[in-house]
């Protein structure tokens, strides 16, 4: 066969792969979801993926849902329609809720690095996977930190009234409760307001040594400024979703002594960090945060489950990836029966003279 006849052969068995990649595209933690799941891409490419008898080079399929619910229906459509593999996505437990009945019909994983609330995971669909732990594990955690730790009489709790803020707020009361703390005020803040008054006000008259804010970033940003111009010394615990941008080197609005219960091992544990970072860094602008390498990781397990399946058809994944056991750079992954991570790590950071610190890791 002559080299032009080979390179045709070749090129008749290429084939085009496409993993979705969806969420609020301008903020980010929805940009460093996506620039993660490139720079895994880029690196799969370069190296050369061959399934079953194809050549197969990744394409990301990119779809900016906006955080909005109807967006992200419309978008999940879309991916299918395209024909992706598999989904990463979304950012929110809501917006991953929205899409994950058109993506189990049409049997496409969907691997949120960024999902954490519950119900999430307890829809009965067979082709949703959290690569972050749920709410009910860092509810625990995150009164453990408040009871144990911080040893805090008086408690205010804040929740951001999404599905995985209010999750939140229920299971750090229960569990608060159960260790003998004590809740001396609540309040409820809409995730699109920047209107704290309710909230410090109750903060002042509670007396409150605490304050658990079940919300994310940028708001959370905005209430920690808020706290520091009033001069307020009132302690402040955080989870995951509020890390800033420039996690973990600058802490920038949050104040001395702030604590965040953050998924995943300490950055400084991911293998070969400082070259990934360095390597990360020339290419692109999104944070460097825990989510980016939970991302990184799910392009990873879709093509190892398109390698042990031996094909590029998406019902066959789900399956696959609920039996696998992963080492990826943040960490061992396998799944519980319905998708949650199972023994999910934390890290406990503080902020310390305008950086974060490594406290401890749970369990």
């Amino acid at each position: 066969m002559t080299t032009t006849a080979n390179a045709a052969a070749a090129d008749a068995i290429s084939q085009t792969v496409l993993i979705g990649v969806i969420g609020p595209m301008t903020i980010p933690r929805g940009e460093s979801t996506r620039d993660a799941a490139q720079f895994a891409v880029d690196r799969i490419n370069a190296q050369g993926l061959r399934i079953g008898d194809k050549n197969v080079q990744l394409k990301l399929f990119l779809a900016d849902d906006k955080n909005d619910l109807n967006l992200a229906v419309i978008n999940a459509r879309a991916a299918v329609a395209a024909g992706v593999v598999g989904v990463i996505g979304h950012l929110t437990t809501d917006a991953s809720i929205a899409a994950a009945k058109i993506y189990n019909e049409a049997g496409v994983a969907q691997l949120s690095p960024t999902a954490a609330g519950r119900e999430f995971t307890q829809l009965g669909y067979s082709t949703v996977f959290q690569l972050l732990g749920h709410s009910e594990y860092t509810a625990q955690y995150l009164a453990e930190t408040a009871i144990k730790v911080l040893r805090a009489k008086r408690i205010m709790l804040i929740d951001n009234d999404t599905l995985l803020g209010k999750a939140l707020a229920r299971g750090f009361l229960t569990a608060v409760s159960r260790q003998g703390g004590q809740v001396v005020e609540s309040e409820k803040i809409n995730a699109k307001s920047s209107d704290f008054n309710a909230a410090i006000a109750k903060i002042t008259s509670s007396g409150a040594d605490l304050v658990f804010f079940a919300g994310v970033a940028p708001q959370t940003n905005a209430f920690a400024t808020r706290l520091r111009r009033l001069g307020l010394q009132t302690r402040l615990l955080l989870a995951g979703g509020a890390i800033n941008p420039l996690f973990p080197r600058k802490t920038e609005e949050y104040p001395e002594g702030t604590l965040v219960l953050v998924n995943g091992n300490p950055v400084e544990k991911v293998p070969n960090f400082k070259r990934l970072e360095q390597a990360y860094r020339e290419k692109y602008t999104s944070p460097l945060i825990p989510q980016t390498w939970f991302a990184y990781d799910a392009v990873d397990m879709l093509v190892e489950a398109m390698k042990r399946a031996g094909s590029t058809n998406p019902r066959l994944l789900s399956p696959i990836l609920h039996q696998m056991k992963f080492n990826g750079l943040s960490g061992t992954i396998s799944f519980a029966a319905d998708g949650s991570l199972a023994a999910p790590p934390y890290t406990l950071y503080r902020a310390e003279q305008g950086s974060w610190k490594t406290l401890n890791t749970l369990p």
